[in-house]
Parts: C-alpha cells; structure tokens; sequence
C-alpha cells in the first residue's frame, strides 16, 4: 500500500522543488527578449520589398545614400566620421556604407520580414525605430569634428521635404 503511494508524493515533490526553476528560466527568457540586441541586415534586404513601394529608389537619389562616399582615405575608417557617414557593421563584419534604412529606422534582423512589417506595432515591438527630429539631430546639429564642412542649418522640415525618401502607401495612411 505504501508503495502505491510513495510515487505520486515523490513526483509531487520533484514538481515543488522543479517549478520555481522551471519559472524563473521562462522569466529570463522573457527578458531577454525584451532587452534583444538586434543586427544590422544591410539596404540590400530592405530593397527587396521597399523598391515595390518606391522607397528604396526615392533613396538613392538622397545625399544620404552617398554620404560615404564623401570621406577619403582614412575617413573611411575613422569611427567619428562613420558614426553619421555609414549606417553600421552587419553580423557578416560588413561596413554598411552611406545613411541607409536602418541608421533611422534601427536596425532591421527582428522586423525586416513582410508579416511583420505589415504591422506597424508589431514592427516596433521587434527593434523598428520611428525616426523623429531627435534621430535627424544626432548627425545635423552640434559640433563636427577638425576638418568637416560646416553644417547648414538645420530645418526638419525643409529636410523632410528633401532629405529622406518617398513614404510608403501604407505609411502615409497609418499617420
């Protein structure tokens, strides 16, 4: 009789002693998530979807799609000077030459697919940023370093009208 017994107090037991283990491993989990290190993926892959809609080639024809190209010899490596003239370094090691999607728009690993692109909160929950005139200002106000050309003024608006790429038929509806 004992024995018909002793199994079910001793897994009973186990669950006890396991469960607090079981959920604090889940609530890392879940926080890990939340603190997520998201990777550069490149203009490439934003293109893929992004010349359909218009926004890739209205980009290019930005200054920002060639700001890279501005720097010479060892400005192409120096860290000050990629900081606003390349978008970043891909998981692959790869300089992300120019201001590309994800220096505005962060960078794109965990929303870059369509089925969550399409969702603009979900999109957001997964790294995308929604550039602001604080995110313009990291590059355009303040000071430059030794030998850079002076900036203009800086005027959101006016660099709205000019300075980025055509939105989206779906972006323009979700303002």
């Amino acid at each position: 009789m004992v024995k018909k017994w002793m199994f079910p107090i001793v897994a009973l037991v186990a669950l006890a002693l396991v469960s607090p283990v079981l959920i604090a491993q889940e609530e890392a989990e879940a926080e890990k998530k939340e603190e997520a290190e998201y990777e550069y993926i490149g203009v490439k892959r934003c293109s893929f979807c992004h010349k359909k809609d218009g926004t890739f080639p209205s980009w290019e024809k930005t200054a920002h799609a060639t700001t890279f190209e501005r720097l010479k010899g060892d400005e192409q490596k120096n860290e000050t000077c990629l900081s606003c003239h390349a978008t970043g370094v891909s998981a692959k090691g790869d300089l992300l030459e120019g201001v590309q999607c994800e220096s505005c728009h962060g960078p794109g690993s965990d929303y870059w697919k369509k089925s969550i692109m399409e969702d603009r909160e979900l999109s957001i929950k997964n790294g995308l940023w929604i550039p602001d005139e604080e995110t313009c200002k990291k590059c355009h106000v303040g000071e430059v370093p030794e030998g850079h050309v002076e900036l203009p003024e800086f005027n959101y608006e006016e660099m709205m009208k000019t300075g980025v790429h055509d939105m989206p038929p779906a972006a323009e509806e979700s303002k």
